[in-house]
C-alpha cells in the first residue's frame, strides 16, 4: 500500500484483484440475498448456491474489467468523485458485458431489442452497485495528513524529553 506519502505508489495489483474478487462475491450476495427476499418462505439451504456460483462467476469478467479501470485511473477511496465514478464504471463494463452476450446470442425482432436494453440497463445497475461496494472496500484511503516528510522541517532546538534530565 502507500508508504511514506508518496502519491506515486499506487497500488494497481491489489485493486485490480480486490475488484475481481469482491465484485463477483457482492454481486453473488446480493442475487442470493434478492431471491431469499422474494420467496420469503424458502431458506438458504433451498435456494442453495447456484445464485453465488452463477452470479459470481458472470460477474468475474465486467468486475475484472472495472478493477483494471479504476486502477489505471487511480481512484484513492477519500476522493469526493470516487464513489461516483466506481459506480458509472461499473456500470458501463456491466451493461457492455451483457451487451456482447446479447450480441453473441442474435436478436430477431425489435421487440427484443427494447427488452434487451432494459435486461442490459438492469445488469449495468447490478454492475455499479456491486462496483460502489467494492470500491468502498478495495480502494486504497487517500493520504490526509497535514504535511509532508520530503519538505525539510525547522530545527526547534528538541534533544530529550523534560523528565529524563537529570
Amino acid at each position: 500500500m502507500k508508504t511514506n506519502n508518496e502519491l506515486g505508489t499506487y497500488p494497481y495489483l491489489q485493486v485490480i484483484i480486490s475488484f475481481a474478487g469482491l465484485g463477483s462475491i457482492v454481486g453473488g450476495l446480493i442475487a442470493e440475498l434478492v431471491l431469499l427476499f422474494i420467496f420469503r418462505d424458502a431458506d438458504f439451504a433451498q435456494i442453495g448456491y447456484q445464485p453465488l456460483l452463477y452470479v459470481g462467476l458472470l460477474g468475474f469478467i465486467p468486475a475484472l474489467l472495472t478493477g483494471i479501470i479504476v486502477a489505471t485511473q487511480q481512484i484513492w477511496r477519500g476522493d469526493h468523485k470516487s464513489l461516483r465514478t466506481t459506480f458509472l464504471i461499473g456500470f458501463i463494463t456491466s451493461a457492455g458485458y451483457m451487451g456482447a452476450i446479447i450480441l453473441y446470442l442474435g436478436i430477431s425482432s425489435l421487440i427484443e431489442v427494447g427488452v434487451l436494453l432494459a435486461f442490459m440497463i438492469g445488469i449495468g445497475l447490478f454492475g455499479a452497485i456491486n462496483s460502489a461496494i467494492a470500491g468502498c472496500i478495495a480502494l486504497p484511503k487517500a493520504c490526509k495528513s497535514r504535511f509532508d516528510i520530503k519538505v525539510k522541517k525547522e530545527d526547534d532546538d528538541y534533544s530529550e524529553l523534560s523528565f529524563t534530565k537529570r
